[in-house]
């Protein structure tokens, strides 16, 4: 039984080692025939070939918002309404 957990143990680090030669000869030579074959981990660049997601702007920080509001203001002072009496 110690035997073959030995010999188990061996075969893992054996094809580890065989894994991590082979990903690092196919860095090297570029002889990845498509980006999906590529090595994960520290070797691959982290966000390439992912869409970048896009969150939610905080109305605060919308330039677009900020700009309405503005003019909205403005507005407001023309047409002779006080914009802090809130009507």
């Amino acid at each position: 039984m110690l035997l073959f957990v030995v010999a188990v143990m061996v075969l893992v680090a054996v094809g580890v080692l065989l894994w991590k030669a082979v990903s690092a000869q196919a860095l090297t030579t570029g002889s990845s025939t498509s980006e999906d074959e590529a090595p994960t981990g520290p070797t691959r660049t982290p966000g390439a070939g992912r869409p970048r997601r896009t969150r939610p702007i905080a109305p605060d920080d919308d330039p677009e918002f900020l700009r309405s509001l503005d003019e909205q203001v403005k507005r407001g002072r023309i047409d002779g309404q006080d914009p802090s009496s809130g009507t």
